[in-house]
């Protein structure tokens, strides 16, 4: 009669420990739960913002990518505009040179033309001195003729006839190197126009080159501003790309360990109901 009574006790108490362990297991089983499910949600949280750091990082690329372009391209231009610029520069300076020499020649030319001037004055004074001397020659032939003196007539009305004759010709050539002057002087103006325009188109291609110039520095340091920018933004692209792998790799980790725990709490909450069947 004792073993029997100790027998019951033994099985009463043995369903009690099943259903407290039953009751631990669903605990534990609902524990686990909820810790893979967070797990899970950490772990999509971490990916979604690993995919967040990947479009930025792509956003980057693309960015440092047309920077280093654009910087390639600006020192293209940047060391064309600087040979231009020495090109037009010196096309520049040649053209002064050629201008001051041809203003120095309409000089030469103006004075050649003043010293013909004087010439051409000098010659017509000779030939009205001439013709006046062939004028009194003349009208002493006249006088002789009266006084019936015909060799000294003769001589003299020779001799005016003369005189006239190279009067004429030194007048006439008084009147063609006037005009010589004068063709002188209008060739050394157009000399000197000519030099003038050649001055001024040196001072033109000077200012030109000086503008080429600047606009090439500007290039350049543009495009070392831009290469510097787009190797930062590169760099952020590496960094992004080293990020993101780790995010995921951390992120692919909390969904193995939620669906580990989710795993582990239905084999939990298996075995509690299990153990609840058999406590009762």
């Amino acid at each position: 009669m004792g073993t029997i009574v100790k027998s019951s006790e033994t099985v009463e108490l043995s369903k009690q420990t099943l259903a407290e362990a039953a009751i631990q297991a669903d605990q534990d089983a609902k524990a686990l739960a909820l810790e893979g499910s967070e797990m899970e949600n950490a772990g999509i949280t971490t990916l979604r913002e690993a995919g967040d750091v990947l479009t930025i990082g792509t956003a980057a690329v693309a960015a440092g990518a047309s920077d280093l372009t654009r910087a390639v391209d600006a020192a293209v231009v940047a060391d064309r505009l600087s040979t231009l610029s020495e090109i037009v520069e010196t096309a520049g300076i040649d053209d002064i040179s050629q201008g001051a020499d041809l203003i120095a020649h309409s000089e030469d030319v103006e004075t050649m033309s003043a010293i013909v001037g004087l010439m051409s004055y000098g010659d017509l004074e000779r030939g009205l001195e001439l013709a006046r001397l062939a004028g009194e020659l003349e009208a002493v032939s006249h006088v002789t003729d009266a006084l019936e003196m015909p060799v000294l007539t003769v001589f003299l009305s020779d001799r005016g006839a003369h005189l006239k004759k190279v009067a004429v010709d030194v007048i006439m050539q008084a009147a063609a190197t006037r005009s010589l002057s004068q063709v002188m002087s209008d060739t050394g103006r157009k000399i000197g126009d000519l030099g003038e325009n050649e001055v001024d188109e040196g001072v033109v291609r000077l200012m030109a080159s000086d503008a080429a110039a600047q606009r090439a520095e500007e290039l350049a340091v543009a495009s070392d501003l831009l290469a510097t920018r787009g190797a930062v933004e590169v760099g952020v692209a590496v960094a992004a790309d080293e990020l993101v792998r780790g995010m995921v790799a951390e992120g692919a980790s909390e969904l193995a360990a939620g669906a580990a725990d989710m795993a582990a709490s239905e084999s939990l909450d298996d075995l509690a109901q299990t153990l609840a069947a058999n406590a009762e």
